[in-house]
């Protein structure tokens, strides 16, 4: 669904946060496998999870706010006044996300540990759980979803079938099953928060939700097992407290440490890959593909060095139907989807040429003016053209409907629905434009291909609807051929006067290029 981000169409850079990831996720998972397994020097036989957390949470704790420093992004943190003093201090829902990647981070890590439970078995059950949430939590905040989302969430359910199927291969115990539903809750507080306050095209805004809910995390991830181990009741309990006392004695204090370094860096890929402006259905994927890629490298490698068990033919099916998946969420879907707009475009051309012959009338010339969220430029647009029109004919506007020339509107990251906003409103009444009821709507390539002409607000827009529909290329245009019409949304009325304004002009200009003109021979 990259259409609803088209000037972030053609920027690279979350591609190399997924390379990042996987660089830092297979060694993250195999120093895990060979630290529980007995196959690091001075340890002997299998170790429990429990016993390595602390010192792996203690060193993710420490990097974590290092890679901040290094990075520079402290100052991105929100400030909060506490006994006279100005400190950094997280919103009150960042604390919700922060605590859902304490737990995230805890469990991931524990989840790896048990002799039961393959690097890609565990994989495979996580992945596919946060992959059914992408379209989910989008759908909730009436993101738009388009079919290939619908179409992997259907191929990610039998996937997570077979894993389970396959379950009689592992010891799956109950302590396992507890840690896979508390990392995916993790998930469910943390996707709709980062979705709610972070998926901006405005850096500051991802880098100050990155900072405060790391912040948190930090905090959380050492402070709940250090309270269980203080608590020290039960085995579980009991290894935690062991964890923490022999910090300094143990020979699993440096694998671990090691552990927390990796998984430090590995957040911070994988969480700004998750900050990304697109939608969760693109985001969250490239993620989950980049680690399940770097939990087979993990688990090859260890079957190859070191002599370990690999994935069973089970996990290879299961993993296969997640990639099926990936494929479908990623920029793949775009060549199935061109072929299929290219044909639906020519039956519906055959067939308004067949009405048009039959009824001996001639089409209606339909002028299309597209921008972005379809609230502000281009329902302007769409407005002043269709007075414009009316005023050429001499016509009052509310007979348009009886002639056969009209404007309309549409967006390519348009929230469905949504109203023109009220400086738009009060701008075309001050231009004697009239106004009517207006529900923001997405362009299709079935109103694409109705349009005589398109005129987008800027260039990347046009680019952007040439890429979703090819086939309208020849009568796609920038409204203004000079440069790009600047949205007023946020910049008070005299933003909205002067692109209203200068909207008119082109408007006008466009006509009177037009052959015939509009309003000679409409």
């Amino acid at each position: 669904m990259e259409k609803a981000f088209p000037h972030r169409r053609f920027k690279r850079t979350i591609w190399w946060l997924a390379l990042g990831y996987f660089l830092f996720y297979a060694p993250y998972a195999a120093f895990i496998k060979i630290s529980t397994t007995g196959l690091w020097p001075g340890v002997n036989g299998p170790v429990s999870g429990f016993r390595l957390l602390p010192a792996v949470v203690i060193s993710t704790a420490v990097v974590l706010p290092l890679i901040v420093s290094l990075a520079g992004w402290w100052p991105h943190a929100g400030r909060r006044q506490v006994f006279g003093m100005v400190i950094p201090f997280p919103r009150p829902l960042v604390f919700l996300s922060g605590l859902g990647t304490a737990i995230i981070i805890g469990t991931t890590t524990l989840i790896f540990t048990f002799p039961g439970v393959s690097i890609v078995f565990a994989l495979v059950l996580m992945r596919g759980g946060v992959l059914i949430m992408a379209p989910i939590v989008d759908r909730v905040f009436k993101r738009r979803v388009r079919w290939f989302s619908w179409a992997a969430f259907a191929v990610v359910v039998p996937a997570i079938m077979i894993a389970f199927a396959d379950v009689k291969n592992y010891r799956m115990s109950t302590v396992t099953v507890m840690l896979i539903i508390a990392y995916l809750s993790g998930y469910l507080l943390r996707i709709p928060c980062a979705t709610k306050l972070a998926k901006s095209e405005d850096r500051v805004t991802t880098y100050r939700y990155f900072v405060e809910e790391q912040m948190v995390a930090i905090v959380l991830l050492v402070v709940i097992p250090a309270v269980f181990a203080v608590i020290g009741k039960g085995e579980i309990m009991m290894e935690l407290r062991h964890g923490f006392t022999g910090f300094f004695s143990s020979s699993l204090t440096l694998p671990a440490l090691i552990i927390g370094a990796f998984y430090a860096c590995l957040y911070c890929f994988g969480t700004l890959i998750y900050l990304d402006c697109r939608e969760n259905t693109y985001c969250i994927p490239l993620n989950r593909g980049s680690s399940l890629l770097a939990g087979f490298a993990a688990s090859y490698a260890l079957a190859v060095f070191l002599g370990q068990k690999p994935p069973s033919v089970a996990q290879l099916g299961s993993a296969g139907l997640l990639v099926i998946a990936l494929l479908l969420l990623s920029p793949f879907h775009h060549v199935l989807e061109h072929a299929l707009d290219r044909v639906r475009l020519s039956f519906a051309k055959a067939y308004r040429t067949l009405l048009d012959t039959e009824s001996g009338m001639d089409r209606q010339r339909l002028f299309l003016f597209v921008c972005s969220g379809n609230t502000c430029r281009s329902p302007m647009a769409a407005a002043i053209a269709n007075a414009e029109i009316a005023s050429r004919l001499r016509i009052p506007f509310d007979a348009l409907r009886t002639v056969n020339a009209r404007a309309l509107s549409a967006g390519v990251a348009a929230r469905a629905g949504a109203p023109l906003t009220p400086e738009a409103q009060d701008v075309l009444r001050s231009m004697n434009v009239p106004v009517r009821s207006h529900a923001a709507r997405n362009l299709t390539p079935e109103l694409a291909d109705q349009a005589d002409m398109i005129f987008c607000m800027t260039s990347a827009q046009r680019k952007a609807v040439i890429e979703m529909i090819p086939a309208v290329a020849g009568k796609t245009y920038c409204l203004d051929a000079q440069g790009d019409i600047d949205d007023p949304i946020g910049k008070g009325m005299p933003a909205y006067l002067s692109c209203a304004g200068r909207i008119r002009d082109l408007v006008r200009l466009r006509f009177d290029q037009l052959s015939p003109p509009v309003g000679l021979q409409i």
